[in-house]
């Protein structure tokens, strides 16, 4: 599905991605854990376009995407939950779900799409007239992923989706993750809580200073004594 075949990307004069390289599989549910400054956020940014690429090269199903326009690259499937969430604060939580619509032309699978999000999130059906930026922590994150599904995304990019939330609104956004990928959805997921996240995916990547460090299989990293040591506080 995703393949970064030896990425560097930077902010102006400032190298983030020093030739990273990885893969995520059709189906599958891929973390990426590092400590702050990891190059993380900068990794997703990059698949987005969001972020120059230097060097190297990003490809989706095959195609290549490294310097495609980010509206293109959601075209072509890819939705990003940035961190911080995002919204349209003042607009409500149906105008922000409508807009990450925006690209579609299909008015029933738009609607469809609607009741989906809905399903997995009641809360936004009750609140979906309010303004975005009126929700609890919490609901803003669910309406930030209900914004990102209505691009219909065959990846999704997650950008620390529990930061700043409660432990059981945490459990929820990991349960509705699970729930997507179940029903078809790829996932890159970026997240603080290392534990949580190795936990939920399939396998996981290891960032240190833009450099990828390990890999594998994400059961396999939670026994790693030195990931234990580093990032699972054990």
């Amino acid at each position: 599905m995703l393949k970064l075949n030896g990425v560097t990307a930077g902010y102006g004069h400032l190298e983030v991605l020093h030739g990273i390289s990885l893969e995520v599989a059709e189906g599958e549910i891929v973390t990426l854990i590092g400590a702050n400054g990891a190059g993380k956020t900068t990794t997703l940014n990059a698949i987005c376009s969001l972020v120059r690429v230097r060097d190297g090269s990003i490809e989706l199903a095959g195609r290549d995407i490294t310097r495609a326009p980010t509206n293109t690259i959601v075209r072509a499937g890819v939705a990003q939950v940035p961190e911080g969430r995002k919204l349209f604060a003042e607009l409500t939580v149906h105008e922000n779900l409508d807009m990450g619509a925006y690209l579609r032309k299909e008015k029933d699978g738009v609607l469809a799409d609607l009741k989906k999000v809905f399903g997995l999130f009641p809360i936004l059906e009750e609140r979906q007239w309010q303004t975005a930026g009126s929700l609890s922590g919490g609901e803003q994150q669910m309406c930030a992923i209900g914004r990102a599904l209505m691009a219909k995304p065959k990846l999704l990019l997650l950008d620390e989706p529990s930061l700043g939330l409660a432990p059981l609104v945490c459990r929820q956004i990991f349960d509705v993750i699970r729930e997507l990928n179940r029903e078809g959805t790829t996932i890159l997921l970026v997240e603080q809580n290392a534990h949580a996240a190795l936990r939920l995916a399939h396998r996981a990547y290891v960032m240190e200073t833009g450099t990828i460090k390990l890999t594998g299989k994400a059961e396999d990293l939670l026994k790693d004594e030195k990931v234990k040591s580093a990032y699972l506080g054990e």
